[in-house]
């Protein structure tokens, strides 16, 4: 299945030549279409180090890279201790920008930036998290090189140059492969989609970048946070996670009293959180948060692929589901057919 095609749909302003640069696109962004090789990577650094999407991200692409992995961090001298992390994880050559004007997050400018590096590399491939800013960063950047993005993937796979994206569509009733046309080829990935690699011993290059265009500092209020419900799902080990089979509003209480004695959290489907019984932070699947526990117990779940694109990195699936036809039987690693309410209030008894 074809997805946008960058250079040559109507909403990256293009024609049907992938060389040709749409109107307004900046020379400097130009990127050689029969030269263009290798991975680029956005990193974004945390107070305790290197994220984890951006650790994935980097395991999944030096794994299916032919030619070089490059990486971009924004930072100041903080960023060097996280050098070998980084290197660690395959990256050849870094682009660390360190500019005073960046200190504070400015989409504008960091997209600019990013450009400018990828003019420079010339990547067959940029990959973004899909966080909150490289949300924001990757459409930038597309919009910038008059390219096409994919957004939200679940998995990536090369031929050494031409990218193929898997994404959930048509309201996640299908997982769909996204081809784009035209280089750079650019897409975000979920966080928790790829296993977090093991970090070898590694040598590369940084390379300390400084953006040659204007920052533009926009004043935005301050908007408070929403209050914290318990603990990240996307960070449990155990996962208790409760679907539409569970009738009974007080059954929550029950999930929350074993999660409590297994050292596990709650989570749940999209069907609870539109009764109103659940936030929306608890919600696994396409629509949800992506997870990757070692263990996932599902009471009361079909197992629709919405669901699943949310949970397919968790280690062991147990299933409990009186409905012998659902799905989730056909990939769970143990299946008990049986009332969900029943089995949680026996666990409960059993803790």
């Amino acid at each position: 299945m074809s997805g946008c095609e960058g250079g040559s749909c109507s909403t990256c302003g293009g024609s049907d030549d992938p060389d040709r640069l749409p109107p307004g696109m900046l020379k400097m962004y130009d990127v050689n279409q029969s030269t263009a090789d290798g991975i680029l990577v956005f990193l974004e650094a945390e107070a305790n180090g290197l994220s984890d999407v951006g650790a994935e991200i980097l395991g999944k692409a030096r794994s299916i890279c032919d030619g070089r992995l490059f990486a971009v961090v924004f930072g100041g001298l903080e960023i060097k201790p996280l050098y070998p992390e980084i290197f660690g994880y395959g990256v050849d050559t870094l682009y660390h920008v360190r500019d005073k004007r960046l200190e504070t997050y400015v989409p504008e400018a960091y997209a600019a930036c990013v450009c400018e590096v990828i003019a420079r590399i010339e990547p067959a491939i940029v990959l973004f998290g899909a966080t909150p800013k490289g949300r924001e960063l990757a459409p930038r950047v597309a919009s910038s090189l008059g390219r096409g993005l994919t957004a939200d993937c679940t998995d990536l796979r090369t031929d050494g140059r031409k990218l193929t994206a898997t994404r959930p569509a048509f309201g996640g009733t299908l997982m769909a492969d996204i081809d784009c046309v035209g280089f750079p080829q650019l897409a975000t990935v979920r966080p928790g989609t790829f296993p977090k690699p093991e970090r070898k011993e590694g040598q590369g290059t940084a390379i300390y970048w400084q953006y040659t265009g204007d920052v533009l500092k926009e004043i935005v209020s301050d908007v408070p946070l929403p209050p914290s419900e318990g603990g990240d799902i996307r960070d449990a080990r155990i996962l208790i996670s409760l679907g539409d089979g569970i009738r009974d509003r007080s059954l929550i209480d029950v999930a929350e009293s074993v999660a409590r004695k297994m050292g596990a959290e709650v989570s749940c489907s999209r069907a609870l959180v539109e009764k109103g019984w659940m936030p929306r932070s608890r919600q696994v699947g396409m629509s949800g948060r992506t997870v990757a526990p070692d263990l996932y117990i599902a009471f009361g779940i079909s197992g629709a692929v919405q669901h699943r694109a949310g949970m397919m990195g968790a280690g062991k699936v147990v299933a409990v589901n009186r409905d012998a036809d659902a799905p989730i039987h056909g990939f769970a690693d143990l299946s008990l057919l049986a009332d969900a309410g029943e089995v949680l209030r026996a666990l409960d008894r059993s803790l």
